[in-house]
């Protein structure tokens, strides 16, 4: 019985770090760089306004 117990605790492990394993790939895979895209958008963004608004003015 004692090694039924270890076995238990094994699989409750290895299926736990298994999974925390599978969340940190799928995290890196397709959540950060949708992340990085979207930043990168917004400075382009900011980037863009301030030059079409310095290039608009006045003299």
């Amino acid at each position: 019985m004692k090694k039924f117990g270890w076995g238990i605790v094994t699989g409750i492990a290895g299926t736990v770090a298994g999974l925390v394993g599978a969340g940190h790939i799928f995290h890196k895979v397709a959540i950060k760089p949708l992340e990085e895209e979207e930043a990168k958008f917004e400075a382009t963004e900011i980037r863009g306004a301030r030059k079409a608004g310095n290039s608009h003015t006045p003299r």
